[in-house]
């Protein structure tokens, strides 16, 4: 797959997707943008660049070894094409992937072609997230929810290219009571990971913001405090109401960073007094790509299976009565115990849930390396930064260099 910033890039150089973007924010129920490879585009592009074999049922008809008739492909094209996604079959494992989002692919057009479809198609589909739907009498404001979601409709239907529109469950910072760390205010969490530096012969637990932040006293599962947070992140809430939007919103700088509208980093360093257990890891992943195969270590659900998903160009959280817009965090999709995926694999699958916050995820090579910080979950999937950004943060905290 592309990286992550690969998705970043295509979306910033895309009129097309930036002005999508831009009519959906008009709309309020609005929570978020994610963007993703679309599968059906990195299926044939596997094919014809030879890092996949093509399925051994289909026919062969344009005259090429490994080419398939238009005609095979109608069971993907048809119908709503940009919404196909085959995760009623549990994906295969993956590691890392870099596949070139501007090379032309010929199976591609070719069988797109004798469908003559009513929208464009881009090698990545762009979600509009929206939150539930609320009942007219516990709308807030007018119009209700589901008017809103027609306006929405209504102007994306004759975009040119093809979107989607998405309802999700409200997303959430996942820190609890009762699990792994304990902060002031009884916030507790997950201290993820120990980096260490050499020159002074310090060591620092790494968690997030709204797990510790600066100058509280950090308190293990059993009640003895292991150290204090010596820096965090300050995260900035968004504006009443202003949507989570991946174009208007003033993007932070210096890069990465929080502020003035969006934020990038939840994350806090723990000056440790006590000797703790860590992950043992031999370094930061620095290039992250969909579809690659992680595990996620937490206080609540310990160590669980994930891919890397969808790219979120903004996505809002919810704390109490605030809302908080993050730029390009990453989802974490839980991976189903069973050959099934979808809505039957979920049920054989190990969701993210409140505790988990300042988790580490990490890739799944031997030995691993560090590629995210877990931060926030909806009930079906999680939300991690980057590691690579979380470790030059800290390292320009604490101004040396930070090692494991």
């Amino acid at each position: 797959m592309p990286n992550y910033d690969d998705l970043r890039t295509y979306f910033e150089t895309s009129p097309d997707l930036q002005e999508a973007a831009k009519r959906a924010s008009t709309v309020p129920i609005v929570s978020g943008f994610v963007l993703d490879v679309n599968p059906v585009w990195s299926f044939f592009y596997d094919i014809e660049n030879h890092l996949s074999l093509p399925p051994q049922s289909f026919s062969f008809g344009f005259g090429h070894g490994y080419v398939q008739s238009s005609t095979d492909f109608s069971w993907i094209l048809a119908g709503n094409f940009q919404d196909f996604n085959p995760t009623w079959i549990s994906p295969g494992y993956q590691g890392y992937r870099r596949r070139n989002l501007y090379s032309p692919v010929k199976l591609w057009q070719q069988a797109l072609s004798p469908f003559k479809p009513m929208k464009r198609f881009l090698p990545v589909t762009l979600t509009i997230v929206h939150r539930p739907l609320r009942a007219p009498e516990e709308a807030e404001m007018k119009p209700d929810d589901q008017e809103q979601l027609t306006q929405l409709v209504a102007l994306l239907t004759e975009f040119p290219v093809a979107l989607r529109v998405e309802e999700r469950p409200p997303a959430r910072f996942a820190h609890t009571a009762g699990y792994g760390i304990t902060a002031a205010g009884g916030k507790s969490g997950t201290l993820g990971g120990v980096v260490k530096d050499l020159v002074n012969q310090t060591s620092y637990g790494v968690t997030c913001d709204h797990v510790a932040s600066f100058g509280t006293s950090i308190q293990d599962a059993s009640g003895t405090i292991i150290g204090q947070c010596s820096a965090s992140t300050v995260r900035v809430a968004l504006r009443a109401a202003t949507v989570c939007d991946p174009v208007d919103l003033v993007a932070p700088s210096p890069f990465p960073s929080n502020g003035p509208d969006l934020n990038m980093l939840d994350c806090a360093l723990v000056k440790l007094s006590a000797s703790t257990s860590c992950l043992q890891v031999t370094g930061v992943a620095k290039n992250l790509s969909p579809g690659q195969d992680v595990a996620l270590h937490g206080a609540a659900t310990q160590r669980t299976r994930y891919k890397l998903g969808s790219l979120c160009l903004s996505y809002s959280f919810k704390e109490g009565t605030q809302n908080f817009c993050f730029r390009d965090s990453i989802e974490l999709l839980p991976q189903s115990r069973s050959p099934f995926g979808g809505a039957l694999g979920s049920m054989m699958a190990t969701v993210p849930t409140q505790g988990d916050s300042g988790g580490w995820v990490l890739t799944d090579d031997q030995p691993p390396r560090w590629a995210g910080l877990f931060f926030g979950e909806d009930g079906s999937r999680g939300f991690a930064i980057r590691a690579s950004w979380v470790h030059d943060w800290a390292e320009k905290t604490v101004g040396q260099s930070l090692t494991f």
